[in-house]
């Protein structure tokens, strides 16, 4: 199979290192670019059958994950950006991070045309919106062209900084077997290594942070040294977690989303003038 050049250096070149069984039945190659670490499967014939279901079943660590990166973000967003501008959750499922954001007080929204949102209905982006900084956990693995993804979300929007999260590699792709390639859904199509995440940023004019191997930041603005080192140190990014939710915690918007959520109710009374 030909493929296309890769999608985040351009270079011509890729090798097939090894294949594998998708979906119980899909024979498929995978690609490794040598020029940028970019590892991507054959063009994907199969997601239609992928996404029959949108949030796979194996997903169970889903809810402790969007825990763990809300209580990141009470941090982040106050050191980095402007914590009473907009954030946008991409591809952001349920809205299970966008209510968690919103609990802790920022303006957060979540955008994801295949999925049902459950928990932050009626905050998707309105038209116009400008974005203080976009969000997209477990998502670059699901895309085929990361540079023109991300372009898009940053051009809907108006901002260059995303806080991402994938599970990256380093050096050769691990085996067959590795969980992360998921071959059970067959939603998995594109794996990272943190020189890859680099060249994406680049790309995209922005200033590339690793966290530790499964969260990135692609910044328009780049952190100060000893931000970075204290967010890419466990023990000092827990604790100033745990500060910043003790110490410098946002009013929750939960209460006047459940207003205005009864608003939007059939026979709902009008608000009072």
């Amino acid at each position: 199979m030909t493929l296309p050049p890769c999608p985040v250096c351009g270079a011509v070149e890729r090798e097939a290192v090894f294949r594998q069984t998708l979906l119980g039945r899909h024979d498929v190659g995978y690609h490794l670019c040598r020029a940028c670490g970019l590892l991507q499967t054959d063009m994907p014939h199969w997601l239609d059958e992928a996404y029959a279901q949108a949030i796979a079943d194996t997903d169970t660590g889903l809810l402790q994950r969007n825990l763990d990166h809300a209580r990141f973000l009470n941090l982040l967003l106050q050191v980095a950006f402007d914590p009473a501008g907009r954030f946008v959750d991409v591809a952001g499922g349920w809205g299970v991070l966008a209510r968690l954001l919103r609990d802790r007080g920022f303006d957060a929204y979540r955008s994801d045309k295949y999925c049902a949102n459950l928990f932050a209905d009626g905050h998707e982006p309105f038209d116009g919106l400008q974005a203080e900084a976009l969000f997209a956990f477990e998502v670059l693995e699901h895309v085929s062209d990361p540079v023109a993804f991300v372009e898009a979300e940053f051009a809907r929007y108006g901002c260059r900084s995303i806080v991402l999260s994938t599970l990256s590699f380093s050096g050769a792709p691990p085996a067959p077997g590795w969980w992360y390639y998921s071959p059970e859904t067959g939603q998995h199509i594109s794996f990272y290594q943190p020189r890859t995440l680099a060249r994406l940023a680049e790309r995209l004019g922005c200033e590339y942070t690793r966290i530790h191997d499964g969260l990135h930041l692609l910044l328009a603005r780049p952190l100060s040294p000893l931000l970075r080192r204290a967010l890419r140190s466990r023990r000092v990014r827990g604790w100033l977690e745990a500060w910043y939710w003790a110490r410098h915690r946002r009013a929750a918007l939960t209460w006047a989303d459940h207003e205005q959520a009864k608003r939007r109710l059939p026979g709902a009374a009008p608000a009072a003038r």
